[in-house]
């Protein structure tokens, strides 16, 4: 089985001194986990940061046998919020509930169209793209509800429908609770709420 794709590294796990198991979020092919040989290669080191984007080439036997990868940088996406301790912890939080929720080896239309511009978003915004973007991602993966079925103030739903509104921390933090159910309620069987580590810090933020 051999495909290549565009894709982002979503995480990354060393099983031997210089084999390591990646995962990547593809465009086309959906999660997908495999080997990648020379991971502690100093010239490979940069190209394998959480959230680059990434031409990917996957080699394996067969369907039922996990295979290998071979990369290429497209960009190095979290080098731009280096220095932005906020932004670079949306970014890992995004990474940490796509590895979550995410079944591996499925794809769902719209969803790395969605990640390629709320990275985009990142760059000049934050709290406000990755809400949203988390918001619609839940919903995508089958976790959402319908807005029109909820008591939400108005404001809170033109925002989430993405209009330009004013709003404050407060709104923002009852976007984050709101996504926080929808975790709860939709993965109870599957993963506690209390394992989004990078996530947790999010509300931290808000209150500060």
């Amino acid at each position: 089985m051999r495909w290549s794709d565009t894709g982002y590294l979503i995480s990354i796990s060393s099983i031997k001194e210089n084999t390591s198991i990646l995962k990547i979020f593809s465009e086309n092919y959906g999660c997908y986990s495999g080997l990648f040989f020379g991971s502690s290669s100093k010239k490979k080191k940069p190209d394998l940061q959480l959230g680059n984007k990434i031409k990917v080439h996957y080699n394996s036997k067969s369907e039922d046998r996990i295979g290998y990868f071979s990369i290429e940088l497209i960009a190095n996406t979290s080098i731009k919020f280096f220095n932005e301790n906020i932004k670079l912890n949306l970014l890992l939080t995004s990474l940490e509930v796509i590895s979550k929720v995410m079944p591996d080896r499925q794809t769902y239309k719209g969803v790395f169209d969605d990640f390629d511009l709320f990275i985009e978003k990142l760059e000049s915004d934050n709290f406000k793209p990755y809400l949203i973007w988390e918001f619609n991602f839940l919903k995508k993966m089958g976790y959402g509800i319908d807005l029109n079925e909820t008591t939400l103030d108005s404001k809170i739903k033109d925002l989430l429908l993405g209009k330009n509104v004013d709003f404050s921390f407060d709104d923002l933090k009852i976007i984050f609770n709101l996504n926080s159910q929808m975790i709860s309620d939709g993965l109870v069987d599957i993963i506690n709420i209390s394992n989004f580590k990078n996530r947790l810090k999010i509300l931290k933020y808000l209150n500060e």
